[in-house]
């Protein structure tokens, strides 16, 4: 059997701001989930289900990686973030992805521009990829963009739609109720609707859900 690493690759589609842009609101929207965290001890991630954890971009220096790989048990990693979230920065050392490979924990990038939705092939690619890891292999998974609210959000409401039959309304309400600070953009939940209404559609003309597509 080959290596899970790596066993979902990146894209770089649903960019929608410039570099520039990117990297203003990238540093401005990281330095205030730090401060809420040290402020008002915002979780940086949450559990959804036993096996299945929604959180934020992990930094090495303040220690993530071996909290997530020691304490939680993860074995395999969805990273929602562009590839320039996760170079080192003056707020922070994101966890590299060589990082998470030495580590021996599962890759599966989704890359998408922050505020945007993935697109569907992204999302089916990533929610395959958790279903394979948390469902088959019953590995503990971690889902991340920067904050943990939006881009990850979609992928792990997305999962529950087709892996654990509920509506877009249930799925949300679930991962909101354990992470009470999550939050879509207009965009990303018309991505949902879209992804939502496939499923809606397979399951009314009874026709089973698409496989997993993973590499093992």
């Amino acid at each position: 059997m080959s290596s899970p690493l790596f066993a979902c690759q990146s894209d770089d589609k649903g960019i929608e701001m410039t570099k520039r842009n990117r990297g203003v609101v990238f540093h401005v929207s990281l330095l205030y989930n730090l401060l809420l965290r040290h402020e008002q001890r915002r979780p940086w991630w949450s559990h959804i289900e036993s096996k299945l954890i929604l959180g934020a971009l992990p930094l090495q220096n303040e220690n993530h990686l071996d909290q997530l790989v020691q304490d939680e048990g993860v074995r395999a990693i969805v990273t929602m973030n562009q590839s320039v979230e996760l170079l080192p920065n003056l707020l922070a050392t994101p966890v590299s992805p060589e990082e998470w490979e030495s580590a021996q924990v599962g890759q599966c990038f989704g890359s998408t521009g922050d505020f945007s939705p993935p697109t569907l092939e992204t999302i089916q690619r990533c929610v395959d990829f958790v279903h394979e890891q948390v469902d088959v292999r019953q590995n503990s998974t971690y889902v991340h963009c920067k904050a943990g609210r939006g881009r990850s959000t979609v992928v792990v409401v997305a999962f529950l739609i087709q892996y654990r039959s509920m509506t877009l309304e249930a799925a949300f309400d679930l991962v909101k109720t354990k992470r009470p600070h999550v939050s879509l953009h207009p965009k990303q939940r018309r991505i949902l609707h879209e992804f939502s209404e496939k499923y809606s559609s397979s399951s009314s003309s009874g026709s089973s859900s698409p496989a997993a597509n993973t590499q093992s």
